[in-house]
């Protein structure tokens, strides 16, 4: 087993609020306890491994790491090479793919999302040996007893560790067999009906920024190409659709969950649909107009990096005269950034909560 030390783990891309590490006291405990383990047979399945400790630290095993995040997938694959680990040994599954073969381990950092921690639980329940142990950790300020409930539903065993450095783990065994919840969430916006998967942003309605911004979005009839950048379950790319069914709807988001819940949301010939992070997959001048409600978050952390990232791919992408039309929450100092990228940013409407911007290349 390699020790944390002698790894170098970085956040790929690498943020510019150098307070944040690339692991956390969550990682340290779960790889401890993978010390006490002989995992040379287990088939081990990793869940949530932001950046790739986990992945590293686990030692030369045969192991499944389940990615929703195109990005994730990226800062793993980037960690392993850097630091000249063999990658043969490491099968990546998306979070709706069954493991090859029946796993004995698994090992979580807890996401702060307990809808996407239930389809973690859900699938190692049903690819898991009759004998499959998960160690879950989260930082003790993070609990709440609904993980237990939600574990309760998918394991005959479940216990909490003691704390070290402010984490904790919870050590379930046994999976249940045959436990089968449908993990969609149905949602209803005007007369729209909306299902997504279990993990995907806003599960119980579409969230108020986005209303917002749909409320307040204008396309120029001129526009031909459009994209809906971090789409989520597809609403403005569905709305974009049906004010313009001439037009080319091109759907992207870096959740593979996101990505198959747009799917059945928005059909259609003009429709296209990419899991991807960096929308390198897209020719510079590609696009007459882009909207997004972008996220600011990296689960628990608040990384503006990630939205910047964001502007200056959508920059890119966009035809010059292209528009770009981005809501914030009124906090956010989008406006700063924007105006250094942009011909002209101006501000399309605002309320007490939320600014949307109307930027133009």
């Amino acid at each position: 087993m390699l020790k944390q030390k002698e790894l170098k783990i970085k956040r790929y891309p690498a943020s510019t609020n150098r307070s944040l590490q690339a692991w956390s006291a969550v990682d340290e405990y779960l790889i401890s306890e993978a010390k006490n383990i002989d995992l040379s047979a287990a088939n081990t399945v990793i869940y949530n491994d932001s950046f790739g400790y986990l992945t590293c630290n686990i030692g030369d095993v045969k192991r499944f790491v389940v990615c929703d995040s195109n990005n994730q997938q990226g800062a793993i694959q980037k960690n392993v090479s850097e630091n000249k680990l063999k990658s043969d040994s490491i099968t990546f599954l998306n979070p709706l793919e069954k493991t090859p073969r029946k796993s004995k381990i698994g090992l979580m950092k807890v996401p702060k999302s307990l809808e996407l921690f239930e389809l973690y639980l859900s699938h190692f329940a049903s690819n898991a040996s009759v004998n499959g142990k998960l160690f879950a950790g989260f930082m003790t300020r993070h609990f709440s007893k609904k993980m237990v409930e939600i574990a309760q539903k998918y394991f005959e065993v479940v216990e909490q560790s003691l704390a070290k450095k402010k984490a904790r783990l919870l050590l379930l065994e046994k999976p249940k067999q045959g436990v089968n919840y449908t993990l969609i969430n149905t949602i209803e916006y005007k007369d729209q009906t909306l299902s997504q998967h279990y993990g995907v942003f806003s599960a119980s309605k579409i969230d108020l920024a986005t209303q917002f911004l749909i409320e307040k979005m204008v396309i120029n009839s001129s526009h031909m190409n459009l994209m809906d950048l971090a789409c989520g379950n597809g609403i403005i790319g569905l709305m974009m659709a049906q004010q313009r069914p001439d037009a080319v709807v091109t759907l992207v988001d870096d959740s593979y969950l996101a990505i198959e819940s747009a799917k059945q949301n928005v059909k259609g010939d003009n429709v296209r649909f990419f899991h991807e992070s960096t929308l390198d997959v897209f020719s510079d001048d590609s696009f007459d107009f882009i909207a997004t409600n972008p996220p600011f978050h990296q689960e628990h952390e608040i990384d503006i990096s990630i939205p910047i990232r964001m502007f200056k791919n959508a920059l890119r992408c966009l035809k010059t005269g292209g528009q770009f039309q981005v809501v914030a929450n009124q906090h956010l100092n989008y406006k700063t950034h924007l105006a250094k990228l942009f011909a002209r940013v101006e501000t399309l409407a605002e309320n007490e909560d939320y600014i949307v911007y109307d930027c133009i290349k």
